[in-house]
């Protein structure tokens, strides 16, 4: 009786799962995605970390003999600094760490090495990009490990009459976010990735919609063209997009109190250009897509890299050169650093422009694949 019972519930099961297998296969392109992005995944989360390592540094040194090369040889030893630029100017040191190429600048006055030989403390000024508070407290404690140690080093060789002060005086100064808020870090890059995450799924949502529902075609034999077609459907969720983000950009101001130093107009500009990218990735995964779940996986496979690799939570510079580098190719990286740059350090247009150009060339070139590609799915 069981066995019966047994036949004529699974009577069948073989031939439905043949067609379950005949589906699975004949949509290769989700398949391909679900299998892939765990692998990319697993690889990315494998070798990004919280580390803090090889952190750009300028150098500003006035003494160039024997005792500030030993102090410099210690710092880099430790893998902490990498090495940019040989500055001439505390101007040109703080310069750099509001463009954003570098995060440190250690300054060595010209008297070090004089003031080391007598026993004098002799004064080392560490100035620090406290944007990040993460890369800011290593470097930080980083720097006043190799102060001491190398006073230790020096104390050893010396009299007791001559000194029983540190001759290295190491002295770190945050720069933008004096006291390591962890706050002032993380909200203005929430805020560029949620302007991402909102224009970009409203756009993906809007056309992959249209086309299941069967009034894409509808749509299509009006007089409107494909391309007025297009940008009568971007404009509204452009629009949302902005305005989401200065909603967001507010909160932060007001309700979580992380200042914006640089110039608000500038941001403005910055912030419809990256919505205008969003746009743009939206646009070309909805019309590469044949339904709503191929949509959300290609937007989950854009939007995790995002995360990992464009330095939202963790630093570029601990990670492998061939993520830092493919973090290039994720636009987000260039608006980060933007939007960091002018509400953090208070860059102008000179000090970040070198950011907006790629990320405006990122829009040329996405808005064009996808107007292409738009044209060719709905035609």
């Amino acid at each position: 009786m069981v066995l019966d019972w047994l036949n004529k519930t699974l009577w069948g099961y073989h031939a439905v799962m043949i067609k379950e297998w005949i589906e699975i296969f004949n949509d290769k392109f989700t398949l391909a995605i679900i299998l892939f992005i765990p692998c990319i995944q697993m690889l990315i989360y494998g070798y990004v970390s919280f580390d803090v390592k090889n952190v750009d540094t300028v150098i500003f040194d006035q003494d160039h003999r024997p005792q500030s090369q030993i102090l410099l040889d210690q710092l880099f030893s430790t893998n902490y600094f990498h090495v940019t630029k040989h500055l001439y100017s505390r101007e040109a040191v703080v310069n750099e760490i509001v463009a954003g190429r570098a995060r440190v600048g250690i300054m060595i006055p010209p008297n070090f090495s004089d003031k080391v030989q007598k026993g004098v403390p002799a004064q080392v000024q560490v100035l620090i990009d406290g944007s990040d508070s993460t890369v800011a407290t290593a470097v930080q404690s980083a720097s006043i490990a190799v102060g001491q140690n190398r006073s230790i080093q020096i104390l050893t060789g010396l009299t007791r009459e001559k000194t029983l002060q540190s001759p290295v005086d190491v002295r770190p100064r945050m720069l933008f976010n004096p006291d390591v808020r962890t706050t002032n870090f993380m909200l203005p890059g929430l805020v560029g990735f949620m302007a991402q995450t909102i224009t970009m799924f409203l756009t993906v949502n809007s056309v992959v919609r249209e086309r299941e529902v069967g009034t894409l075609e509808q749509l299509l034999v009006t007089p409107v063209r494909p391309l007025g077609l297009m940008v009568g459907k971007l404009i509204p969720y452009g629009a949302i997009g902005f305005v989401g983000t200065n909603i967001l950009l507010a909160a932060m101001y007001f309700v979580f109190h992380v200042p914006i130093n640089g110039s608000l107009p500038l941001l403005e500009v910055c912030i419809m250009i990256f919505v205008f990218v969003a746009l743009s990735i939206g646009l070309l995964i909805s019309s590469s897509s044949a339904n709503q779940a191929q949509a959300m996986h290609i937007a989950s496979f854009v939007l995790i890299p995002s995360v990992l690799l464009s330095g939202f939570i963790f630093p570029r510079e601990s990670m492998p050169l061939v993520l830092n580098w493919l973090g290039y190719l994720i636009p987000l990286t260039y608006f980060l650093q933007i939007q960091r740059g002018i509400v953090l350090r208070g860059a102008g247009l000179e000090d970040i422009w070198q950011w907006i150009v790629p990320l405006a060339l990122f829009g040329i070139v996405l808005i064009y694949f996808s107007v292409k590609r738009f044209r060719t799915t709905v035609g």
